[in-house]
């Protein structure tokens, strides 16, 4: 009796796995072609990046000092510079704009360091975000300061 309780157990294990395997496999979570985890964080990535730019609009203002900049990088391009679009920082959704720029960033990172590609080491630069003006009650960004 004891024997076929083992045996009943190990199969509903057995079967457990199986089941828990199938269902990852269906609904995404395994890594089968096109469904990889790399290529899950460069599609989260680039989600953000376009939520992060809806939500970054450049009215209102009446000072430069109501202006910021929300950034991105390419998630795909380990040495990629950052680009830069400006913002208000009045305006009612410059919190969430930042907070999804900083979440695109972090997932940008992170499909990176998923990637297949073999590591490469990238020359040493650094881009000073532009200079900001509010011009008609628009954030705009003018040319790079100089270094």
């Amino acid at each position: 009796m004891l024997g076929n309780l083992i045996t009943m157990i190990a199969n509903m294990r057995r079967l457990f796995i199986i089941l828990t395997a199938a269902l990852l496999v269906g609904c995404g979570g395994g890594d089968g072609p096109g469904s990889t985890s790399y290529q899950q964080a460069v599609d989260a990535a680039n989600a953000m990046e376009a939520q992060a730019r809806r939500l970054a609009v450049d009215t209102p203002c009446d000072q430069p000092l109501q202006c910021g900049v929300v950034l991105f990088t390419d998630p795909k391009n380990p040495c990629a510079m950052r680009v830069y679009q400006p913002y208000s920082l009045v305006s009612a959704t410059a919190a969430a704009a930042k907070a999804a720029s900083d979440q695109q960033l972090a997932l940008a990172a992170y499909a990176r360091e998923l990637s297949p590609q073999p590591l490469v080491a990238c020359p040493a630069y650094f881009a000073l975000p532009p200079g900001l003006a509010c011009v008609a009650s628009r954030c705009i960004a003018l040319s790079a300061p100089p270094l």
